[in-house]
């Protein structure tokens, strides 16, 4: 059990008592995220400005036995930061400042809860940019986004989830209190330009680890030139094979691939109509329209049909500058999503096709997918709005999750108890073996993110 009044009363030694509370009334807006996840209650939460803060509060919990979670902007849809027990929370709010942008080097080092919008606006005023991949859009904070890996309909088609090739260095806060610098940042006269350092790249150790190794305090991450060429298209195509073809079509070139956006949608109403909108990328006209052309021949190969590449627009658009209506429809919930090859894209579909819409009759989730440097992110989504729709969504979740992640699917986002954990947990792979030995090296006591991605009683 954790002794409420004697940590509060710690924490406000770590950091402005201002910035520390206990009351329920404070706690409750913080109990939920943006999935189906129940309700978890934080003992406390602390608002950190620094990372000597972060210290002092891990100083704290780890005297006292007390697990920290951390939040970044409360938008994780699958239970990545909910208290899996009674602990700290950590709202990183206050540690959102922009903290260098390098138009030579092309780097922008930036604290982990500034903004994508935020890290754009003032990249713009330099013709520089970040080309933002998240599908909440430009709201969702950068620290977690990199945490997750995440990624989304912008730009994944040519540079991947966040990680796979912008990320350059970290400074995360380990559980003990010590400060580690990844990538050139490791050697200290060397600065802050280069992934690669001596031994291994330990900034792909944290990546997609959703805090349970450290808790980051600064990224340095690459930028590019601004380009006003914009070209977007709308295709039907006739069947998911030609979909996959196309895929295959605009992603051969690996690392100069002919699209920065490819999105697939297909709605439950309509299950053979597979929308696909795109975003050609390019730096000169000449090769945007030269990789248009290329790609609109092989569309008319395919057979598909052209539309109105208004819903083009108005889709990439919002995603860099903003989706003021993106919980219009209720509070998305993915689920049976996952990373695979892209031929393996039919597996997913059958499943969301067979097992939701026809055998369980479930009509309110739709299947996307989103082109990845040879490879898919897929998933199927629904919205929810009642609190009496918590337990059906849940259920056919882990129905749909166990059978899609017992195919060729990699897991995206692994989450607490309410999330993918335990399909993870209870798969003895050499990977997750190697996960927990790592976890007691660096958090023996487990403070960070207790029960998240790997259980408390697997640690023991």
């Amino acid at each position: 059990m954790v002794d409420v009044p004697k940590v509060t009363q710690l924490l406000k030694q770590a950091v402005d008592p201002k910035r520390v509370t206990d009351r329920d009334f404070d706690i409750v807006a913080y109990s939920r995220d943006l999935s189906p996840a129940r309700q978890k209650m934080a003992t406390h939460i602390v608002m950190p400005e620094s990372r000597e803060e972060v210290r002092g509060i891990l100083r704290v919990a780890s005297d006292n036995n007390v697990p920290v979670y951390i939040r970044g902007g409360g938008t994780s849809h699958w239970d990545a930061y909910l208290p899996q027990e009674p602990g700290i929370l950590l709202d990183m709010s206050l540690m959102n400042q922009i903290l260098e942008i390098n138009d030579r080097d092309l780097t922008a080092t930036i604290q982990p809860n500034c903004t994508w919008a935020k890290l754009d606006q003032e990249l713009r005023k330099k013709g520089l940019t970040y080309l933002c991949s998240e599908a909440g859009g430009p709201a969702m904070t950068i620290g977690g986004s990199v945490m997750k890996a995440g990624g989304g309909p912008h730009s994944t088609a040519k540079f991947g989830f966040h990680g796979n090739q912008d990320i350059i260095t970290l400074e995360m806060v380990l559980p003990n209190g010590d400060i580690v610098e990844t990538g050139s940042a490791a050697w200290p006269s060397a600065g802050k330009f280069k992934r690669q350092c001596v031994g291994p790249d330990l900034a792909g150790l944290f990546i997609g680890a959703e805090g349970i190794l450290g808790i980051c305090t600064e990224i340095t991450l690459r930028i590019r030139p601004a380009t006003d060429v914009k070209e977007r298209m709308v295709a039907v195509m006739k069947t998911l094979d030609d979909v996959i073809e196309l895929g295959h079509f605009v992603n051969r070139c690996v690392g100069d691939e002919y699209l920065q956006g490819f999105y697939l949608w297909v709605d439950p109403n309509s299950p053979e109509t597979f929308l696909v909108m795109m975003d050609v990328f390019g730096y000169e006209r000449e090769i945007v329209d030269y990789r248009k052309t290329r790609i609109l021949e092989k569309i008319k190969e395919l057979g598909g049909t052209l539309g109105d590449r208004a819903p083009a627009d108005d889709y990439y658009g919002r995603i860099l500058t903003g989706l003021t209506d993106i919980f219009t429809a209720g509070v998305w919930h993915f689920f049976g999503s996952g990373s695979l090859r892209i031929d393996d894209i039919k597996f997913l579909y059958r499943v969301w096709r067979e097992e939701l819409i026809e055998k369980r009759g479930y009509k309110k989730a739709g299947f996307g997918g989103q082109v990845l440097p040879r490879d898919w992110l897929a998933f199927m989504v629904t919205n929810y709005r009642e609190p009496a729709e918590w337990e059906e969504i849940i259920r056919i979740s882990d129905e749909i999750n166990e059978i899609v992640l017992n195919g060729p699917v990699a897991p995206y986002g692994i989450g607490g108890r309410d999330g993918l954990r335990p399909f993870l947990e209870k798969r003895d792979t050499g990977y997750y073996r190697l996960l927990k030995t790592i976890k007691k090296a660096v958090d023996p006591k487990d403070i960070l993110q207790r029960g998240i991605f790997v259980r408390k009683e697997d640690l023991i």
